[in-house]
C-alpha cells in the first residue's frame, strides 16, 4: 500500500477543501491530536472540524514513511506568523488514515 501517495492526496484535498473526497480516506475510528485544537475522535466529528477550520496556507517537505506512519513537516502561516508544524499520519492495514498527530 502506498501510504505516501495517500498522505499527499489527503494534503491536496485538505487545501482544496474537497472534504467529501477527503473523508473517504479516513477510518471511522479516527483520532486527531492537535497541538492547538486538542483531541477530536471519530470520522463524523473530524468532518465537522474540517468544515469549521480553514486550512492555513503552507508548504510541505517530502513525506517520510516509517512503516504504517507518514511524517510530514511543513511551514504554515497562521495569525500573521510563520510556523513550523509536524504531522504523523497513521494508517490501517486497509490504507485508511486512523490517527493524525500535529505538533509544533
Amino acid at each position: 500500500m502506498d501510504f505516501k501517495a495517500i498522505a499527499l492526496n489527503f494534503l491536496d484535498l485538505r487545501v482544496k477543501k474537497e472534504y467529501d473526497e477527503l473523508i473517504k480516506l479516513i477510518d471511522e475510528n479516527f483520532a486527531l491530536d492537535h497541538f492547538r485544537d486538542g483531541k477530536i475522535n471519530g470520522r463524523d466529528e473530524y468532518r465537522k472540524y474540517l468544515d469549521a477550520n480553514e486550512p492555513p496556507p503552507g508548504t510541505w517537505e517530502e513525506p517520510i514513511v516509517e512503516g504504517n506512519v507518514v511524517k510530514i513537516t511543513g511551514q504554515i502561516k497562521k495569525f500573521m506568523m510563520n510556523w513550523t508544524v509536524h504531522s504523523a499520519l497513521t494508517f490501517t492495514d486497509e490504507g485508511k488514515i486512523c490517527d493524525i498527530k500535529l505538533w509544533r
